[in-house]
Parts: C-alpha cells; sequence; structure tokens
C-alpha cells in the first residue's frame, strides 16, 4: 500500500510519498504533446508521483497558470506544485489555455517507460531510441535534441509557494503582488527552480544540477528582496 499527502508549512506546499512497503524501483515513465501554441512533458516515477513541464508561445500570467492548474487537479488529479508553466520569453500570441490543458492530458495519456538523463545542464527524455523532449538550461522545452549524460532515477519531489515580498504601508484599494516559486526534484541529480518573468538567480543559490527556468507561472519578475531569496531556499530545501 502507498499514502500520498500534501502538507502546508510556513505558506510552502509540499507533495509528499511514503510507502509502507519496502523497495522502490527507480524507473520513469514519461509521455510528450503538443496541442496548438502549447507542448508539454510529463514525468512519472514508479511511486506515481508526476512532474508536469510545459512551453507555450503566449505569456503566462497567474491567471492562466491558476486556470490550468485547477482544470487538471479536478480532471488529471495532478497537484500545482508538480506543474511548471513556462512561456518560451518570445511569442506573443493571445492566451490559450485550452491548449495547454490538451497537450497536458495528452501527454498524461501517453505514457510510457522512459530513460531520463542530464547532462550540461540539460535534461533528456527518451523511450528506446525515440527522443521525447529536452529541458534545457532555461527551463526552455523543445521536442527533440537529446543528448548522453548522467542517468537520473529516484522520486520526483516538488515545492511551491507564493511570496508576498516585503512593503510599507498600503493606500486604499492597493493590492500587493504575491510571486510564485517553484521547485521540482528528480532524484538526487536534478533540480528545476522556477521564478516568474525575468528573474535572476538569487545569491546563494547553488547552481551545481540545477536548472534554472525564468518566465514561469506568472508574467512578473520577483524583487531582489529577502523575503523571496528565503523562499527559494525554502522550496529547495523541500525537494532535497
Amino acid at each position: 500500500m502507498r499514502k500520498r499527502w500534501s502538507r502546508k508549512l510556513s505558506g510552502c506546499i509540499v507533495i509528499e510519498l511514503a510507502l509502507t512497503a519496502a523497495g522502490f524501483a527507480a524507473g520513469y515513465r514519461a509521455g510528450a504533446a503538443e496541442s496548438g501554441s502549447a507542448r508539454a512533458l510529463v514525468l512519472e516515477d514508479a511511486r506515481g508521483n508526476r512532474a508536469v513541464f510545459t512551453q507555450t508561445e503566449f505569456r503566462i500570467t497567474g491567471a492562466v497558470a491558476d486556470f490550468v492548474a485547477a482544470r487538471l487537479l479536478v480532471a488529471l488529479d495532478l497537484e500545482r506544485p508538480g506543474m511548471l508553466f513556462h512561456w518560451s520569453g518570445t511569442g506573443a500570441r493571445p492566451a490559450q489555455p485550452d491548449d495547454l490543458v490538451a497537450a497536458i492530458t495528452a501527454a498524461v495519456n501517453a505514457l510510457e517507460p522512459a530513460e531520463v538523463r542530464y547532462g550540461h545542464r540539460s535534461l533528456s527524455v527518451a523511450t528506446g531510441d525515440r527522443c521525447l523532449g529536452t529541458l534545457g538550461p532555461d527551463g526552455g522545452l523543445a521536442s527533440g535534441g537529446c543528448a548522453d549524460g548522467v542517468a537520473v532515477t529516484g522520486a520526483i519531489r516538488a515545492a511551491f509557494q507564493m511570496v508576498e515580498p516585503a512593503h510599507g504601508l498600503q493606500k486604499r484599494g492597493e493590492t500587493v503582488r504575491s510571486y510564485p516559486v517553484q521547485a521540482i526534484a528528480l532524484g538526487r541529480q536534478v533540480t528545476i527552480l522556477a521564478l516568474s518573468g525575468e528573474a535572476a538567480l538569487p545569491e546563494g543559490v547553488n547552481p551545481r544540477g540545477l536548472i534554472f527556468a525564468q518566465f514561469c507561472n506568472a508574467s512578473a519578475a520577483p524583487p531582489q528582496d529577502a523575503r523571496v531569496r528565503a523562499a527559494v531556499q525554502r522550496v529547495l530545501a523541500r525537494v532535497k
């Protein structure tokens, strides 16, 4: 039997999995699909935990990310921390959230045994002699280009937090913007850190085994703020 649960810790959503039976197989299943202006790559570990990597030709806003995440939670039981919504940074098409939903749904339905490798700061996912997709050093998702690297094995772990930077007194009617901070780890070999907008890698983050993805989950970049830096360290610690 296996147990799955979610916890909220200091505003950080963490997905955890525990097996009551001994042993854990290291293999992954993966599926890839495209729909309109969106593409998706889904990974599933032997515990059934999933990571969803996407790329769109339209800007990802917080509203789009929330809408798609809510749809997929209901339809496919996908948890928000494991879904990474990435904009290529160059396309300017009108938002098409239905394309994202369709691409992710098709990728989940296409899951099959796959091999995951990490090398040259990129992630390659292949099944047999067919490349399902690659995740580049900047988090960009491509439908080809698999390369050799170190085999990735182990559980998928994900953490997600909305962080509100420090601010002064607000005027009536003003709202304070919150920024998404996300980390997804695959085994012990690689972690994907995702920040919104054209963010900079926060000081003190070890780049070893790290893919740093910008333009994820919302359109505006977070400020260089102590609370943001603390949130980054927190989500990275949760997925270790």
